[in-house]
């Protein structure tokens, strides 16, 4: 009787397994769900640019690029999480990384192009929250079909990737590409707002 107990767990963790795989969390086609909402935010930004017939948009290389891979990578890792039995240590630090990198290059603009007297915030901060909880609710419908095991990581990837897509549609729109704008205004308030949406994310993908 012990033994039949095991037997039957196991069979059924692979038959909820199969059918994880085979259904609508389908790896690839939540990935692209998800990409759906990082190419949102350059038709986004690219539609306003045109509509204000203000190009602004400084070239894909390398800020732009950089942003672009910090949500393909959020994307993926968050593709991942949608499983349960996912609890891999290098998604921690993959998660890490790929904003980090966007980051790291915004830092070194600010500290080797730093301009007192052209310090400027503007209205970014809010244009990123506002297109954020846009890009959220669109994805919204995808989080009721995930169960992550650790939905700390998942909702920091969720909202990374929805800044993402606002900073990548943000580039199309903001005139100001001075080194101290981007780090005060783009990536400084693109941290705070990820922490204040974190906890209330968190609760969605809690069990």
């Amino acid at each position: 009787m012990s033994k039949a107990k095991p037997d039957k767990t196991e069979e059924l963790i692979q038959v909820l397994s199969a059918d994880l795989k085979k259904g609508s969390l389908n790896l690839s086609i939540l990935f692209l769900s998800w990409m759906g909402l990082l190419v949102s935010g350059i038709l986004l930004g690219w539609s306003v640019s045109l509509l204000t017939n203000r190009p602004v948009f400084p070239g894909w290389w390398p800020e732009p690029v950089l942003v672009v891979a910090w949500g393909a990578f959020s994307g993926y890792f968050l593709s991942r999480l949608a499983y349960p039995e996912e609890n891999s240590i290098w998604m921690f630090w993959g998660a890490g990384a790929s904003i980090f990198l966007w980051i790291g290059y915004n830092i070194v603009r600010f500290f080797t192009e730093f301009d007192l007297g052209h310090v400027h915030i503007g209205f970014c901060p809010g244009i990123l929250a506002i297109s954020s909880v846009l890009f959220g609710t669109l994805g919204s419908f995808l989080l009721s079909k995930m169960s992550s095991s650790r939905p700390g990581l998942s909702a920091f990837l969720f909202l990374s990737l929805l800044f993402a897509s606002s900073n990548i549609g943000l580039k199309f729109v903001c005139p100001v590409q001075d080194a101290s704008h981007i780090f005060l205004s783009h990536v400084v308030f693109t941290l705070t707002w990820i922490g204040l949406f974190w906890i209330p994310v968190r609760k969605k993908f809690s069990w």
